[in-house]
């Protein structure tokens, strides 16, 4: 089941020098467990470029905010192992 199949309203668009960051989430209900206080939820984020310059994505820092407003900081090289060149 692709859980952004028919949308959802957690989404954020942020652009920055022409590069474009869109994230959407989706609550997945089937790995959850409320009972427990866990909530599991899928994220897919699509970067562009809109700009008129090459660039490349090198490294990424993501910060998620639970609903209690605690952050996890997600940071490395790239993104899924490669550092894609964004034309």
């Amino acid at each position: 089941m692709n859980p952004f199949a028919n949308g959802f309203p957690g989404t954020s668009v942020a652009e920055t020098q022409g590069i474009r960051v869109e994230v959407r989430c989706a609550y997945i209900p089937e790995q959850s467990a409320p009972q427990a206080r866990r909530y599991f939820f899928a994220y897919q984020v699509t970067i562009g470029n809109v700009g008129t310059v090459p660039a490349q994505l090198i490294s990424r820092h993501w910060i998620i905010t639970d609903g209690e407003g605690k952050e996890e900081h997600v940071k490395g090289p790239g993104v899924v192992g490669a550092q894609p060149r964004l034309s």
